[in-house]
Order: C-alpha cells, then structure tokens, then sequence
C-alpha cells in the first residue's frame, strides 16, 4: 500500500515468428492471398522473481503492482502484414503473444488516425476484448493506452478505407498483466480477500451511496509497469466541479509525465448487493483517460510526510469535456467533501478497490489517533484499526492505497491511506492515513506541495467543504448578466452568521432570490423586488460555500457566499 517502486532488474527479450523470410517488416498482399497473420512473441517475464519480489513489495506496502513492461518497437511500417480488398479498403493486422499472461495492455507513444480508420484488439476467438478505437479517442498528447485486454495472444487490426490518409501509430510497450486483472477465463475475479464488504451491501453501506460515488479505482502507469491504487474526485471552493482526483503521492511516485497522460480511472466499479460477480461484464466501462500532475507531498511517497498526490483527469484543454463526462447518467460521479481540520473523528468508513477489485467499504467506530508513518516527522497521518459491523469485518489491501476516509459526522473526506498492517487475519492491526489537514499547507511552502492551493482556490479560508454530485450547477450567468446585475453586492462575504443581497442599483422589477446549500440543495426561495435590500440568516447552517441565484426576465447570475 506504499512507497516507491524499484526499477524491474530483468531484461525482457524479444521473439519474432513470421511466416516471412523478413523479420520485423510489414508486407501488403491482396486479401484474396489469405496470408496468416504474424505473430510477434514477447518473452514472458520470470515469474518465480516476479512473484518473490512482490512479496516482497506487498510487506513494504509499495505500489500493488499487476503488470511488467515489456519493450517493443513495432508499427505497420516494419511487422504485421497489410492487405487490400475489393473495395480498396486496407487492413494491417498483427497478433502479439506473450504466455501466461492474464491480460495484456497496449501503450503507444504515438497514435494518430484520419478519417474513418480504426483500431480493434481480438483474441484468438475473434472476440473484441477492447472497444473498437475511432479518431474520436485520439489523446491531446497523442498517446493511446489499451488496457487490459484479456488473454496472451492477441490480434491489432487496423482499418483503413480507400482514400484515407496512413495513420501514424507506434507501439513502444505491452504490459504483461499477471494478476488482479478480473479476467473471468482465467477465474481472476473477486481476487480481495474474502473479509472484504461490497459498498452496496446493506446496510453498511446505505448512508454511503453519495460518497462512493467519487470513489475511483486507479491504473497506475509507471516506467516498468503498472499497478492498482484508489482514489477520489474532490470538492473545491470554487464550486467549478474540476476534475480533481486525490489519491496517494506512492502510487505514482516514479510516474513521469508521460504516464501520467495514460493513467486510467474507472467509476462504478461496483455490483449491487452483497454478493460478488462471476463476471466483470461491462461493470469497467466507465473510464476517465489521463491526468496531469498538479501536486503531491514531496516525501518519496510517505517517508516524511503525509503522502497525498492530487492529479486533474483528463487534460487541462479537455477539462470541459472530462466534467460533462463525469456529469453524465453513466458515471453519475460524485465530487466528495472534505475536512482540513487537524481534530480527531470518532466513526466512519473507508471506501476502496483492495487488489483493483470491485468497490469495498471498512467501518471503524474508535477514535483516529495521530500518528507517523516511518518515524521522520510526527503527525502526519491518522491512525484508527477497523470494526466489524451488521455486513462483516472489512479492512484494506494493496490497491486501497490512496483511498479516502470519510467521518461519520458529516460524511468528509479527513484522510487517505498510505499503509498499514490490517488483513482479514488481522482485523485488529491498524491502518495510517495521511491526514487531509497535513496535506493542506504542512508538506512544503511551495503550492505544489500543498492542496491548499487547489482545493480552496477562492482562499475563503474554508477548512470544511461538503460534496456534491453537481457543484458547478446552478451557477450559470445569462449573457445579459453584465447590464441587468453588474452592480448588485452581497456583503458581508465571507459571513459568520447573515449576509445581505443589496439590489438597490437595479431597474424595478421583480427578482427571484434562491439559496442552495453546497450540495445543490434548495435552502430558501424569495420573491422580491429590486430597490430592496434583502438580509439573509444561515447562523443554525454549517460552514461552507452556498450559492445565491438571482434572476428576473431576461437575466440570471449565480453567485457565491462562503459561511466561516
């Protein structure tokens, strides 16, 4: 569940089988030659040195790896074979192979397609065991990653219709996926010990169904592999529904840019009820491509800090495109709450992906205690062990790394988990999460150190922020806003107990006044007209950001009111 990854100390070879008296060179026949695909087979790893040096790992709590790089150089210019049928349209295929692998990611360092061309991934069956993938899912960095496509011989096919313009892919890594991948051929599904709770188990995990929302499980991309973290989307002040995804600075500690750009972060990974799935189905169809580096604790993954990464899904120009997705029925993603405050909780759960499978909860009823994690520095995480409840004894695994802990008293995020020693054989062994009031300004002066920065970008001086499945809604502003509520103030702001709406500077006419708390829920409607000045009480509500609408024929403007 922590700490950096060492770079893999083998060397992976490369086999070539062709059926050409060529090695590594592509050939274009008519289809009605019916040439055999070639196939290119990627030396499988030692999985005896494999196997020991994640034992290893697992004790140390380091990144939950479930794949090793295996380096290629291959494109349609020099392997595969191309071929033309009567309609002008051509394909080049190619089949990779590499034995005993559960499943097998794709990652192209270029990849560039025109027009109607596309790329499928099948196995030996024919079976697509990856959507087909259009110009439409072209990355801004022009990198691709196909992940987790199941079996150890698989075929890339590339279509081209007549007229199309060559399309410019390289394949420059295949990860060779070897455990936790939920391949049901292979019976790798439910791969969690068996301790674990579903999140939709009742009733554990009734009063959770906001906050699980938010939770994601995490491919995590690095130079010489790949592996499982969680994570979860967050607030900020600003109410602007950022793509932001806090998870743990060990998971992606050795991640370079590059990676970062082919992360993969799945939603709704989860199945009603208590019971496990026999099959994964479409269950991890709900995928968010990429991520940006935004901050991290500056610690080398939790030796002297408190661990925490913050990445922005997607890209910085694909932003609005990322938060659409996010909003839709299909991820109905949650932006979750949080607590900066350095005060002990008494209560509440964690939500997870143990070993990347589908989403668990873990329940504790004791008090968070402070902590360290390594001995460096003191106070940077909470410490708390789980306990049973109506559903079972939940705990963490590799691939909870990273995950939030929520309090029971208004249901925040207070931590997220670096490690721990808790196992469904030892229940009782406590877990340490990195405090969110340690990640805050605590890590170093620069803002890249600090969340502080990014979840409080207003500087409201917030330490509280509840979640939201919808935070950038209703705040819209009409394009007549300019003319018809340039000059109306709401002051004080921030307010400790009441503020006022002063629309005296306005036109006469009637103006709707409503107030929505953080999450989007209606506190207050009032019907009113301009000339007035209107005081509002909120000193029986919670801290927090809440949003004012105005509107009146023609107009409307949301605007923002922090309570402290």
């Amino acid at each position: 569940m922590n700490n950096k990854i060492t770079t893999s100390f083998f060397v992976l070879l490369l086999t070539i089988f062709s059926s050409f008296s060529q090695k590594n060179t592509a050939t274009t026949v008519s289809i009605e030659q019916q040439k055999s695909t070639p196939t290119i087979e990627l030396l499988a790893p030692n999985m005896e040195a494999i196997n020991a040096e994640d034992k290893l790992r697992d004790k140390q709590g380091k990144l939950y790896r479930i794949g090793v790089a295996l380096y290629t150089n291959l494109s349609p210019e020099n392997s595969g074979v191309w071929t033309i049928d009567q309609q002008g349209t051509k394909s080049w295929s190619l089949t990779i192979k590499s034995s005993g692998a559960e499943a097998l990611s794709f990652l192209f360092d270029h990849f560039v397609l025109f027009g109607n061309s596309n790329l499928k991934v099948s196995n030996q069956k024919g079976e697509l065991v990856h959507s087909i993938v259009t110009k439409e899912d072209e990355l801004e960095d022009l990198q691709q990653h196909l992940a987790l496509c199941f079996g150890d011989e698989l075929t890339l096919t590339l279509t081209e219709p007549k007229g199309t313009q060559a399309s410019e892919i390289h394949l420059d890594r295949v990860i060779y996926n070897y455990r936790s991948t939920g391949n049901p051929i292979a019976n790798k599904i439910n791969e969690s010990d068996p301790c674990e709770i579903n999140v939709n188990c009742s009733p554990v995990g009734d009063n959770w169904q906001d906050e699980k929302r938010g939770v994601a499980r995490i491919y995590v991309v690095e130079p010489a592999g790949a592996g499982w973290c969680s994570g979860s989307l967050v607030n900020n002040t600003a109410q602007d529904c950022k793509p932001y995804m806090l998870t743990a600075l060990h998971c992606g500690v050795n991640s370079t840019s590059a990676n970062f750009n082919v992360w993969k972060f799945f939603f709704k990974y989860e199945v009603t009820g208590c019971v496990n799935p026999t099959s994964v189905g479409t269950l991890a169809s709900n995928v968010i491509t990429g991520s940006v580096k935004k901050a991290d604790a500056n610690d080398g993954g939790g030796d002297s800090g408190s661990d925490f990464l913050l990445v922005q899904m997607g890209t910085a120009n694909n932003e609005t495109t990322t938060i659409n997705k996010l909003k839709t029925t299909a991820f109905n993603a949650y932006w979750n709450g949080w607590d900066a405050n350095n005060t002990a909780t008494t209560g509440g759960v964690g939500i997870h992906h143990p070993a990347g499978d589908i989403k668990k909860i873990s329940t504790f009823n004791g008090t968070t205690t402070s902590s360290t994690y390594g001995g460096q520095v003191s106070g940077t995480h909470w410490r708390l062990t789980w306990s049973s409840n109506s559903n079972g004894h939940g705990v963490t695994e590799g691939g909870s790394s990273g995950s939030p802990i929520f309090n029971n008293s208004s249901g925040r995020i207070i931590g997220t988990l670096t490690g721990g020693s808790s196992y469904c054989n030892a229940l009782t062994s406590p877990d340490l999460y990195g405090k969110m009031s340690y990640h805050w300004t605590s890590n170093g002066t620069q803002s890249m150190y600090q969340l502080k920065p990014f979840l409080d970008p207003t500087n409201s001086g917030l330490m509280v922020l509840n979640g939201s499945g919808n935070p950038c809604s209703p705040a819209s502003i009409d394009e007549n806003e300019v003319s018809k509520f340039a000059y109306t103030s709401i002051y004080p702001n921030p307010f400790t107990s009441e503020f006022t709406v002063d629309l005296t500077s306005l036109e006469v006419e009637d103006v709707l006044v409503t107030l929505y708390d953080f999450s989007g829920k209606l506190i207050e409607t009032i019907n009113t007209k301009t000339g007035q000045k209107i005081n509002i009480n909120l000193m029986n509500y919670a801290q927090g950001v809440y949003q004012v609408k105005l509107a009146t024929k023609g107009a409307q403007i949301t605007k923002l009111v922090v309570k402290q």
